[in-house]
């Protein structure tokens, strides 16, 4: 039996089928007009590269299917979300609890879309503020009180009176969400940012969830478990799955395939560096595991809440070069899947950095994306001619090089913010690279740091979907405490253990799956404030509330931490499903000619460099440049000085020699 993991990005969705034993890779164009249509390409993919005769016949072997994506993400960096309404305290309606103006005021709510409610609100008060918001087009309403957590009797009492009036059988029903809900947390400007992002993403990402999952059930007959990607790295059922436990879930899940692999190559710390269509991510894998921040920005949205920490440029393969001053830039718009690159032939006459690329001899024309594309070499020509070599005076090849220039620099400031942020040095690290265009880039932008080695792998261009292909189902709850360590705490910590322990189990069964084969994590915050924070964990299985709460408590005596103040307790569950690791490659493939193109490597005349076909490669063999590995699914220039070994899982290893 296949497990699929689809992995939705702004440019291509992506598509690894596995059997634990075998692996299948599919891209196909992202359809944003309506995701499911590239969903089911993936699947329509899958099925006739397989051998089977109809998508329906390929699903009665599929266990279940994980789907992560970037349409929460791409709804709140486009600003076409939902329009929302909060209800906070009065002389907050700016501020939202932060010190100065928030960030969401005037971007994902309107000016005119925050009503301050006056302590202890009359009827009278909170539907006044309802007629306000329904008549400025309001369609969900967001109610986030000051220090409405862990009480948060205000907040619903508020909300009983807007369903009292407007209750869900009628038309003109408005939803309610509560910030002590959607972020259970002492921090208040967290609960409304949370709750708001949560608010505004929900119908856009909901409708393609809930129609995916129509269409597999009512077209194709499928009753499989359809997993969504949440931003913890793990995956849940749509019904236990919140809009904003989405944003950025598939880049997040190429951070956790960097740290697996960094696993396995007993490599302590390694960015992940994922080049795509459109944006490049950085993220820092640490002593072999994801780089984790309590607080911070989400999406350039400050919160307190503890995320995987990933940073992004917007620079891509699609990214419009410009000469502006007499410089060359890059982005931030780009040409995406369609009409794409001048040198797709499909109307787009912006210079891009993938036009730059071929024209610099590193691309393959004929064999783009496995030979589904071809690549028309004079049409990329005439767009950097056109808008970049004419207006600095310079020949094409020069032109070209100064915007493949101009995107290394980008991508090295990335990563090197990025390391800086983590507290990390760029000597002595690694560099993942992956995504469409990761390794095109990954001995440039390690050159360029004093990186190495440098990786590429072999799935790098569903490396996301690798990522989630090793996910389990993950479920996290929090809770702000605000109360020392004690020989007192236990008694006064139990109900809330029992409440966080109730809920996952049942999470859990909800689900389908049996909480007394997962494994609970539990976490109590330590500190004076939240910057500094010190954790204390303790793991179990499904145990009753009494056992969890002795083991907190062995834990805490083990960490020595009696007599601090607790700031939060959180509990995480993990529940194993069909998760497919990697393995070594044992399998010769027949070697293939060496090949020769021109190409352009330095301010140095255009030369002959050998190409290599990647799928011709075996492990142990080295390519020293300058030279070129072509492939379906990896293209990437070695640079002179530098050397590509295969390594023994068939993935390339890049160093200087």
């Amino acid at each position: 039996m296949f497990t699929v993991d689809i992995d939705t990005g702004g440019t291509m969705t992506d598509a690894l089928v596995s059997d634990g034993a075998t692996r299948h890779a599919f891209k196909v164009d992202t359809t944003p007009h309506d995701y499911t249509l590239s969903f089911l390409a993936c699947l329509q993919e899958a099925a006739k590269a397989m051998d089977y005769p109809s998508v329906e016949a390929f699903l009665r072997q599929v266990d279940l299917i994980r789907w992560s994506s970037t349409i929460t993400t791409n709804v709140l960096g486009e600003r076409r979300g939902s329009k929302v309404g909060v209800m906070v305290a009065q002389g907050q309606e700016a501020a939202l609890y932060g010190k100065g103006r928030s960030t969401i005021v005037g971007e994902l709510v309107s000016d005119g879309a925050v009503i301050g409610l006056p302590a202890n609100p009359s009827a009278a008060d909170i539907l006044g503020g309802v007629k306000q918001l329904l008549e400025a087009g309001v369609r969900r309403i967001c109610v986030c009180m000051e220090n409405a957590f862990p009480d948060d009797s205000a907040e619903r009492a508020i909300k009983a009176v807007i369903e009292d009036q407007y209750p869900d059988h009628i038309i003109g029903s408005v939803p309610v969400l509560l910030g002590s809900e959607m972020a259970p947390l002492r921090h208040d400007q967290t609960r409304v940012h949370y709750s708001v992002m949560n608010a505004y993403t929900h119908a856009q990402l909901a409708t393609s969830l809930f129609k995916a999952e129509d269409l597999l059930r009512d077209e194709h007959g499928w009753h499989g478990a359809l997993l969504i990607g949440n931003t913890n790295g793990g995956v849940a059922r749509i019904g236990k799955t919140k809009a904003v436990d989405t944003i950025e879930s598939g880049p997040v899940f190429g951070t956790f395939g960097g740290a697996y692999m960094a696993g396995l190559y007993g490599v302590s710390n390694a960015v992940c560096f994922d080049v795509g269509g459109t944006t490049t991510k950085a993220s820092i894998v640490r002593d072999g595991a994801p780089v984790y921040q309590r607080g911070g920005e989400l999406m350039e949205i400050p919160v307190q809440t503890s995320f995987a920490m990933l940073r992004s440029a917007v620079v891509g393969g699609g990214s419009i070069a410009r000469v502006q001053q007499g410089t060359v830039t890059l982005g931030p718009e780009s040409m995406g899947a369609a009409p794409g690159p001048a040198c797709y032939g499909l109307g787009g006459e912006q210079a891009t950095l993938t036009d730059a690329l071929l024209v610099l001899g590193y691309l393959d024309p004929s064999n783009f994306l496995g030979g589904r594309r071809t690549l028309k070499l004079e049409l990329a020509k005439a767009a950097i001619e056109r808008h970049i070599a004419q207006p600095l005076g310079v020949t094409v090849d020069v032109a070209a090089l100064s915007i493949r220039d101009e995107a290394v620099a980008m991508m090295a400031e990335l990563v090197s913010n990025t390391l800086k942020e983590g507290g990390m040095q760029a000597q002595g690290c690694a560099l993942f690279s992956f995504g469409g265009n990761g390794p095109m880039f990954a001995a440039f932008v390690a050159e360029k740091l004093g990186m190495a080695p440098a990786y590429a792998f072999n799935l790098g261009p569903v490396f996301s979907a690798f990522g989630s292909a090793i996910s389990d189902v993950v479920h996290s709850y929090e809770r702000g405490i605000d109360q020392p360590w004690d020989s007192a705490s236990a008694q006064a910590l139990l109900p809330l253990v029992s409440t966080l322990n109730t809920q996952a189990d049942r999470d859990l069964r909800g689900e389908g799956f049996d909480p007394t084969q997962a494994r609970f994590t539990w976490e109590i915050d330590f500190g004076s404030t939240e910057a500094d924070v010190s954790t204390v964990r303790a793991e179990t299985g499904a145990v009753s509330d009494t056992e969890a709460m002795a083991a907190l408590q062995a834990a805490v005596a083990q960490a020595a931490q009696a007599g601090n103040g607790m700031l939060a307790l959180r509990l995480s569950t993990r529940f194993v499903v069909g998760a497919h690791g990697m393995s070594k490659r044992t399998e010769q493939v027949p070697a293939q000619p060496v090949e020769q193109r021109d190409a352009r490597f330095s301010a140095a005349a255009r030369q002959p460099v050998p190409v290599h076909r990647w799928e011709g490669l075996n492990v142990g063999d080295a390519i020293d440049g300058p030279a070129l590995v072509n492939g379906a699914t990896l293209t990437c220039p070695v640079p002179a000085g530098w050397r590509l070994v295969v390594d023994d899982y068939g993935n390339a290893r890049l160093q200087p020699h």
